[in-house]
């Protein structure tokens, strides 16, 4: 009976698998690119849903809005294949996934990192129109499969993105060399016209604790490892920032750099967070136009396993 019964439910099983084959509307199939009208939505949508999952990075993507508006989300790319197999295709990579639209074709599931479920509002060979979990309305366009390149790759081929974030990775390098020397001049020849534009953001129980040892500390101060660079009291100990799941966004001119850090002083980690860079390149060179990082003492939150090293 149990044999009998696994061979029927199996059966139903590809029965419907075979339906949803054949069923499914087949213009969905192809790349699809964010509409121009639909990019800050789409980087509304995003915000809003990490808001909920990690505010520090919520944070960092707010911080950025007009790059990654202008110059990622454009680049963006859906593959949907008949196979329902998914990629959805960034600058910084491909993701893959799988995707599915419900029986009355009124639903889109995308399954990559999470699952995330959309409404259809309108389908066609050209325009697909979704509602959001959040209540976003977001257009795509679909992409001819001879221009499914980027904009990056089509217009501006006379700009080397893979160097581009080689001379930046070389930056980051010069940067971390700069405080471990404790070179001062070095750091500041890193900065856009030498001008050091350096922000701390003050986690709140980070901000609380630091406000009982100094009543004047701000949440949010122009304060970094730059000013330890030359303290005399700091002479016989070493500095060092490490950094972790380093992003780089750049479009050949501007740049945003977005990683995690933790900040050492002898072997002991004394805060740590998250980091961004706003870089632009003047004269062939990259330079830091500012830089902003939050912080949590150590002694007030612990370091996260993957800083453990």
């Amino acid at each position: 009976m149990k044999t009998k019964l696994t061979i029927v439910v199996s059966f139903l099983i590809i029965n419907f698998l075979n339906a949803q084959k054949t069923n499914f509307p087949k213009n969905i199939v192809g790349f699809w690119k964010i509409s121009e009208k639909s990019t800050e939505v789409y980087f509304l949508d995003l915000v809003e849903n990490y808001k909920r999952s990690d505010v520090a990075l919520a944070g960092q993507l707010e911080s950025q809005k007009d790059v990654l508006i202008k110059s990622y989300i454009p680049e963006i790319q859906y593959q949907f294949n008949e196979d329902f197999s998914l990629n959805i295709i960034t600058p910084q990579g491909a993701q893959n996934g799988t995707w599915q639209i419900s029986s009355d074709q009124k639903e889109l599931s995308l399954v990559s990192t999470r699952t995330i479920k959309y409404k259809i509002v309108n389908l066609s060979p050209s325009d697909l129109t979704i509602t959001t979990e959040i209540g976003k309305t977001i257009t795509f366009e679909k992409v001819k499969r001879e221009e499914s390149k980027t904009n990056i790759d089509t217009e501006s081929n006379d700009i080397d993105l893979t160097a581009s974030k080689n001379e930046i990775q070389n930056l980051i390098n010069e940067f971390k060399s700069a405080i471990k020397n404790k070179d001062s001049v070095a750091l500041t020849n890193l900065f856009y016209d030498k001008k050091i534009t350096w922000i701390s953001v003050a986690h709140d129980k980070s901000f609380e604790y630091g406000k009982r040892l100094d009543p004047n500390s701000k949440e949010i101060q122009q304060s970094g490892a730059y000013e330890l660079l030359n303290d005399p009291q700091l002479k016989d100990i070493g500095l060092e920032e490490k950094f972790y799941n380093i992003n780089i966004f750049t479009d050949g001119k501007l740049a945003t750099v977005v990683f995690d850090y933790k900040f050492l002083m002898g072997s002991t980690t004394t805060n740590w967070g998250a980091e961004s860079w706003q870089l632009v390149k003047i004269n062939n060179s990259w330079k830091i136009y500012n830089l902003m990082y939050t912080f949590n003492f150590l002694n007030v939150k612990p370091l996260p396993k993957s800083m453990k090293d």
